[in-house]
């Protein structure tokens, strides 16, 4: 065990937590009134990435190929869902894990409409490790392990590796973000993915390129098929 949830713990004695955003007590750093008020993804929307399509295509798919079966998202990337992932993300508040991962898991089981439930395990989407190194975490793991304890799936760790130090892709535009992130991946147990179904998580989705180069990696190392949820579907 580390340090940093003994810290964490006795600052919370000290100092109560509170919501972030409406400053009530509470344990789990948001509260269930600001939860509401996350902005979910309309319909109608994309069968395969997830995102609102107003059109008979989805601008966001169209002439590009998936190597995931399915990607949604608990809610759209802005309000409260936005400062939550940024904090969480670039702020170092690890305990939004919990309440981001329940968040996750109640959308899951209330309004998902894809099996997920029939994946063999759970994968989060790596980050390089230099960047790791100065986060001091992956946010997409630390979701993904509460998310595992939730449902029950397993969570494979280190089953895929991100091989190059790429630009956040926040930074880029939808095109530079598919060449930033193409070979990004590579998987590092292809045995342990052989046949299976993959629920892969990730904290934001926009473009989806992220998600497709992880996907195409787990699939070409032998996985069945790939599910994806994230907290975010980003403009």
């Amino acid at each position: 065990m580390t340090a940093q949830p003994i810290v964490e713990g006795l600052l919370d004695l000290v100092y109560p937590p509170k919501c972030l955003f409406c400053q009530a007590f509470n344990p789990l750093y948001i509260c269930q009134s600001c939860l509401s008020e996350v902005e979910r993804v309309s319909r109608p929307y994309c069968a395969r990435c997830g995102h609102p399509m107003p059109r008979e295509r989805c601008r966001n798919c169209w002439g590009r190929v998936r190597s995931f079966a399915t990607a949604r998202a608990a809610g759209v990337y802005s309000g409260v869902l936005r400062e939550a992932i940024h904090g969480f993300k670039y702020g170092g508040r690890r305990a939004l894990a919990d309440p981001l991962a329940q968040l996750l898991y109640r959308y899951l089981t209330a309004n998902a409409d894809f099996p997920w439930r029939r994946a063999d395990c759970i994968i989060p989407v790596p980050i390089h490790p230099a960047r790791q190194r100065i986060r001091g975490y992956n946010q997409s793991e630390l979701l993904a392990e509460r998310l595992a304890r939730l449902t029950g799936l397993p969570l494979l760790r280190g089953a895929v590796v991100r091989k190059h130090h790429t630009r956040p892709q926040v930074e880029l535009s939808g095109g530079e973000r598919r060449t930033n992130v193409r070979g990004a991946f590579r998987a590092a147990k292809p045995s342990e993915l052989r046949g299976k179904i993959i629920l892969l998580v990730d904290d934001v989705a926009t473009t989806g390129s992220t998600i497709h180069e992880c996907s195409l990696a787990l699939i070409a190392a032998g996985a069945f098929k790939v599910y994806v949820v994230c907290l975010a579907l980003g403009a």
